[in-house]
């Protein structure tokens, strides 16, 4: 499936919402003048940071939200192989990201060391990561409830 997004309307920048901007998990002040005052994210760009938190918040962290985040040690309290590790990964990222309303369907969700990872990546127009040991590198595609397709690549540490 292909991860191209397609073009926004101002109806989708109301449904995804708006948020405070954060950069690696630290909220980003304005320049200039405003510099103590918060930037805002909205539209599509606020949906893909929702969707990135959503996937690096750990399952039940969450104190107002016990059902939050991604349950990704589970699927190593089992001795599972690799390959079943990934696909309980998979799954666990696909009942994440549609407890989101505001998408419909997870198209994709590819691993770091799936062959089309790095061609999907190159097609979101995310730069190729490095690779570390304890660190997977999660590429999803994901359809919104307003046919907007997009791609959300998250870290997951194991």
């Amino acid at each position: 499936m292909s991860s191209t997004v397609n073009a926004p309307s101002p109806a989708t920048d109301v449904l995804f919402g708006s948020s405070f901007r954060l950069e690696n998990g630290d909220l980003v002040l304005a320049s200039g003048e405003a510099s103590t005052e918060p930037q805002l994210v909205s539209g599509l760009a606020n949906l893909k940071q929702a969707l990135t938190l959503r996937l690096l918040t750990p399952f039940g962290t969450d104190p107002v939200n016990a059902g939050y985040g991604l349950d990704a040690r589970r699927a190593f309290t089992t001795g599972q192989t690799r390959r079943m590790v990934k696909e309980l990964i998979r799954l666990e990222v696909v009942r994440t990201l549609v407890s989101d309303p505001r998408v419909s369907e997870v198209a994709e969700v590819l691993f770091d060391d799936d062959q089309q990872f790095l061609a999907q990546l190159q097609a979101a127009g995310e730069p190729s990561p490095n690779h570390r040991s304890r660190l997977w590198h999660i590429l999803v595609t994901v359809e919104t409830v307003q046919n907007v397709t997009t791609s959300v690549l998250v870290d997951v540490e194991l």
